[in-house]
């Protein structure tokens, strides 16, 4: 028998064209891997249990419980070695069957505690004996709650459900990570009864990215979806309507990447419920705005990258009063930074604190005409923007408080104070521009010598 040891997949592959395996030689030739285990270089693959005597010439089963990550794998088949064993053509749904025998084999893993590892054209049949197995405990759910009442603006905690778009099924209940649903109309069914505040924590692909090519609509209030960050991405299949829509009020949307379907003006994220809150969620390449606010009230964007976009990083549209817009990167973008609409008095109150705005075609922060009683302040870092820094024309009680603000002229005299060496402040004993021009010189002289 023929088993290969991958240790950096974590991977035991059963060798072709073997197609069945027994545990007791499964534990076997792991331990002798053990053994040949130079320096600890693997840890630990499985634990094992079993053939207690029970009398009578009776033992227990044995159970192998696959540890640290490590999955079972029967080599791939090429289509027509499928056939060559004697199973229907691929093209009629056929596959090589492989089978697991002679005990238990289970695991503790991140992969929903699977031992098996999937490959082309195999089927793979545990052939569980009458022994215990290993049951996965109940969820904390008293911890899980307590640390959810920690994050975003609602402490109140509902129900929890689960959404994943790669091994979910529409039909189950969505109360585990191993009964999650397939999509998210699903999971917003199940959250829309019962207790308010529900969660729904969307699952990545162990290992890997996870692309919905859905686009969504959160229309029942009171929702919270979390992501696990950048591998988990919307990233459309058409054209037509925002990534993601936002309809409904108190709803917190956080730990995404989200961009658009080419050839469309679509925006990544667009929010019109009031009390939106939205975190560390990366919008890219989006071919309209990135983030666009409007009917709205309260909504926060805190932490969030926009990137790249065909319109504004972030759009300020009618109807939008008391938004912040903090701790951001807005960059890149084809028009403003952030953009708060012209024309629009009920535009009101709306605040950014502590954002890094830089080298997009517009103003920095444009806040337009009419718009009413706008707060710049914080510390911002506002720098290459093509028409300018921020534009206030025709506005209404706009306070900027620029104390703490980088702006590109500060970062120009920076360079140039430091670099310059005519600079009066370069020659004067003691001074920092002195000590660094002294260094410069030492050092190039170290170099000629060299």
């Amino acid at each position: 028998m023929a088993l290969v040891f991958d240790k950096s997949l974590k991977i035991i592959t059963v060798e072709k064209p073997q197609r069945e395996l027994t545990i007791q030689d499964l534990h076997d030739e792991i331990r002798l891997f053990e053994e040949k285990n130079q320096n600890l270089e693997v840890a630990q693959i499985v634990n094992a249990s079993g053939k207690q005597d029970l009398g009578g010439g009776i033992q227990v089963g044995i159970t192998l419980e696959l540890i640290n990550d490590w999955r079972l794998a029967f080599e791939f088949r090429t289509d027509q070695e499928v056939e060559d064993e004697g199973f229907p053509p691929v093209t009629e749904g056929g596959s090589v069957l492989c089978f697991v025998r002679g005990g238990n084999l289970v695991a503790t893993n991140i992969y929903n505690n699977n031992p098996i590892f999937s490959t082309q054209n195999t089927q793979v049949t545990i052939a569980q004996s009458s022994s215990a197995t290993i049951i996965t405990p109940p969820a904390d759910y008293a911890a899980l709650h307590m640390i959810e009442s920690l994050r975003g603006r609602s402490v109140s905690v509902g129900n929890i459900w689960y959404w994943d778009p790669t091994s979910g099924i529409d039909s189950n209940n969505g109360e585990t990570p191993a009964t999650a649903v397939a999509t998210f109309d699903q999971a917003q069914t199940l959250a829309s009864t019962g207790t308010p505040d529900n969660i729904i924590f969307a699952l990545a692909s162990a290992g890997g990215v996870t692309t919905v090519t859905e686009k969504i609509t959160i229309s029942t209030p009171n929702i919270k979806l979390r992501g696990p960050g950048y591998t988990f991405q919307f990233a459309p299949d058409s054209a037509g309507a925002p990534t993601v829509s936002i309809t409904a009020a108190n709803v917190e949307f956080s730990g995404f990447y989200v961009t658009t379907f080419t050839g469309g003006t679509d925006n990544g994220v667009t929010v019109m419920g009031d009390n939106a809150f939205i975190k560390d969620v990366w919008v890219k390449d989006a071919t309209s705005n990135g983030i666009s606010v409007s009917s709205s009230s309260r909504t926060t964007v805190d932490t969030c990258a926009i990137e790249d976009c065909a319109g504004n990083g972030i759009a300020i549209g009618a109807t939008t009063a008391i938004a912040k817009v903090r701790q951001c990167i807005l960059s890149g973008n084809g028009a403003d930074g952030a953009d708060l609409a012209g024309g629009f008095a009920d535009i009101t109150d709306n605040i950014f604190e502590n954002n890094l705005i830089f080298n997009n075609t517009g103003w920095g922060i444009d806040v337009g005409s009419g718009v009413v009683r706008t707060g710049i302040r914080l510390h911002h870092t506002i720098a290459k923007n093509t028409a300018g820094t921020i534009d206030t024309a025709g506005s209404v009680d706009t306070f900027q408080d620029t104390s703490g603000t980088v702006t590109q002229g500060d970062i120009d005299a920076i360079v140039a104070g430091v670099w310059d060496e005519l600079l009066s402040s370069h020659t004067s004993v003691g001074s920092a521009g002195k000590t660094l021009r002294d260094a410069k010189v030492k050092a190039t002289l170290a170099s000629i010598k060299g």
